[in-house]
């Protein structure tokens, strides 16, 4: 005799079966039940099918819905930006597939009409469709491993029709550090200090938010240490083995970051805690996995901070000082540029931004690279003199 499983929460419950099939061995199904009843049902076939010798059930994908499988997907997301993810699929991905059942997107058609339908909404870029496109593709994977679905649509789709993500190149950076001073007084405390760190030391929005008190104990040795993006591993860290890397620090980090850092002391901060903790509202009695900011939140922030600052400028009738470029451009972007346009050496700046080897640092800002040559070369570069005779 089989049985049902319940899993889930009270609000969305996932059924299984679990039955001894023909062959002896003891199978587990999830079956696309709303109540016990329904679930019982399911199973009643099964062993119906099993007294007539067939396996005892076939994956029912006509009844599977994508939504809800696509609510089970997401549950089993661990990846370093898994709840930015999640975030993505509830608003670009998910609304698009309710209520349709999965076999309906076992041909490339729905995948395209979807595409399409990005493309020409025209607010999001190519790198955001492509981001979409990836998680779909991801969500397909993991139905396939399940047996709920035989094929991958996304993976049909011609290399020329799919979003091709801009090359990262010839973007605004800022190079004027009086505008620098300006975006920090228009940013809270400590989302400012965070800031100041990404343009001076080219940190990563993730590797800002989850830098630890120890980290910071390199300050007088010109380094900070970088161990953790948000609450997990670094980018580069693939096999999650805790690896780690230096950046260099700001020569004025003692007078920028020394009272904040005081301050994190005398508040009872350990050696391991978050130097810049996300405040949690006062009436909250929910527990959170992540108790710093949130990249979402950051972003916010900087949008505010930068519309004031702009707006001071039209007062003042600076307009060649307005900043028009994202966080990720006002930091490590301009990290980068700023230092190879001063003459850094490729691989130098390499290392300090955490980039897998100086080729891919290359690929990005190979028009800021080598702008001076060696007294060497340039020597041999004349008109050749003619040979005495």
């Amino acid at each position: 005799m089989g049985f049902v499983i319940r899993r889930g929460t009270r609000d969305k419950p996932r059924y299984y079966i679990r039955y001894v099939d023909v062959d002896g061995g003891e199978k587990s199904r999830r079956v696309p039940a709303k109540t016990k009843a329904e679930a019982e049902r399911f199973l009643h076939q099964a062993e119906t099918r099993l007294m007539e010798g067939r396996l005892g059930m076939e994956p029912k994908t006509d009844a599977m819905m994508t939504d809800t499988l696509m609510d089970e997907w997401m549950m089993t997301l661990t990846n370093r930006d898994a709840a930015g993810d999640r975030g993505r699929v509830n608003k670009h991905v998910r609304p698009a597939f309710a209520g349709m059942p999965l076999s309906t997107l076992q041909e490339i058609g729905p995948v395209m009409s979807w595409l399409d339908g990005q493309r020409r909404a025209g607010d999001l870029s190519s790198g955001s469709i492509r981001h979409n496109l990836n998680l779909l593709s991801r969500f397909f994977s993991w139905a396939i491993e399940r047996g709920y679905s035989k094929v991958n649509p996304v993976r049909m789709i011609p290399t020329g029709k799919r979003p091709q993500e801009a090359q990262k190149r010839d973007m605004p950076w800022l190079a004027d550090d009086a505008q620098v001073v300006s975006l920090m007084n228009h940013l809270p405390e400590p989302i400012n200090l965070m800031f100041y760190l990404g343009n001076r030391s080219g940190l990563r929005t993730g590797e800002l938010a989850g830098l630890r008190m120890a980290d910071m104990d390199y300050l007088k040795d010109g380094t900070i240490r970088i161990r953790y993006s948000y609450g997990g591993p670094l980018k580069e860290d693939k096999g999650q083995t805790g690896k780690m890397k230096w950046v260099p620090a700001p020569s004025d980090a003692d007078d920028f970051l020394g009272l904040w850092l005081k301050r994190r002391k005398l508040q009872g901060a350990k050696l391991e805690d978050l130097v810049f903790p996300a405040p949690l509202a006062p009436n909250s009695m929910r527990k959170r996995d992540w108790h710093g900011y949130r990249k979402e939140f950051i972003e916010d922030c900087w949008a505010a901070a930068k519309d004031a600052h702009n707006k001071k400028c039209e007062k003042e009738h600076h307009e060649d000082r307005k900043v028009d470029m994202t966080w990720y451009q006002a930091t490590r972007h301009s990290f980068v540029t700023r230092n190879l346009e001063a003459g850094a050496s490729l691989d130098e700046v390499s290392d300090a931004v955490g980039h897998s080897s100086p080729g891919v640092t290359r690929r990005f800002y190979d028009h800021h690279v080598r702008r001076s040559f060696s007294a060497t070369l340039t020597a041999r570069l004349g008109r050749p003199e003619k040979p005495a005779r």
